[in-house]
């Protein structure tokens, strides 16, 4: 196979990577955007933009909305999103135990992996007919005010905690949300002694929520289970109860997952 030209190969790959960070501008909460919207943020020139769209469409990674005005994701990239998925062990192997929990407890289950110092949402299975907090898989959220961000974190040093929350800051999303880091730290350290994280209104007012973490087959945590229902659902007197079974659960997880008690 011939090999590119240098100039033609470093255009080649600058051009990948701003047709990559058009894809990375699109989120749940950004999930339709037009070109000047896309050019503010990414800093590049409309034509450039425009020709970047223009082959993004042709791949079916992103679409005209119906009044041609905006763009959103295609469904190549959603099909992709579900090869992902189904690659995922973690979410397969906690799919089962998840609806079981649901059923049992008649609560709002979630799981949730790190990524990039944030929450991200992978699976939840939520009861018929009740009240709940949903979050659609894919959503991002900050760690210090989820009883998941609070789990996935519990064992990180200070240090990384600090760079965490530097990196996305602690804003305040309901009044008891913890807003400085030296609060959070000793909170984690209270999650690490009671072996549960709790959010306990802190990411929306009358919402609860107590995570555990998930851990791998060398005991690194790779994932948190959660359960969240309306705040008169989980009370200071069923938490403790409540807890053990999700501990109980998580750690169900984690040994289908190859971790062991023995191992850590």
């Amino acid at each position: 196979m011939a090999l590119l030209p240098v100039k033609q190969e470093a255009y080649q790959v600058r051009c990948l990577k701003r047709a990559l960070g058009i894809l990375g501008c699109f989120s749940l909460v950004r999930q339709e955007l037009s070109l000047s919207e896309l050019c503010g943020l990414t800093a590049l020139p409309k034509p450039t933009v425009f020709r970047l769209l223009s082959s993004l469409e042709r791949a079916r990674l992103v679409e005209r909305t119906p009044d041609g005005q905006r763009y959103q994701v295609g469904i190549r990239a959603f099909e992709l999103g579900n090869v992902f998925l189904a690659h995922l062990s973690i979410e397969t192997v906690a799919r089962p135990i998840m609806e079981s929990l649901t059923e049992r407890l008649g609560v709002t289950s979630n799981l949730a992996i790190l990524d990039d110092g944030q929450v991200v949402y992978i699976a939840t299975t939520d009861p018929p007919g009740q009240l709940r907090y949903r979050f659609i898989i894919g959503y991002r959220h900050y760690v210090h005010c989820s009883a998941l961000g609070k789990a996935l974190i519990s064992e990180l040093s200070p240090e990384d905690v600090r760079r965490i929350l530097q990196q996305h800051g602690m804003p305040a999303r309901a009044p008891g949300t913890l807003t400085d880091p030296e609060s959070l730290l000793q909170d984690l350290q209270n999650t690490r002694d009671r072996g549960y994280a709790l959010d306990d209104q802190e990411g929306a007012v009358g919402f609860r929520c107590l995570g555990v973490p998930i851990r791998d087959h060398a005991g690194k945590i790779v994932a948190a289970l959660s359960v969240s229902a309306a705040s008169p659902r989980i009370t200071p007197e069923t938490i403790p109860a409540l807890a053990g079974d999700l501990r109980g659960c998580a750690d169900e997880i984690s040994r289908r997952l190859g971790w062991s008690e023995n191992r850590g």
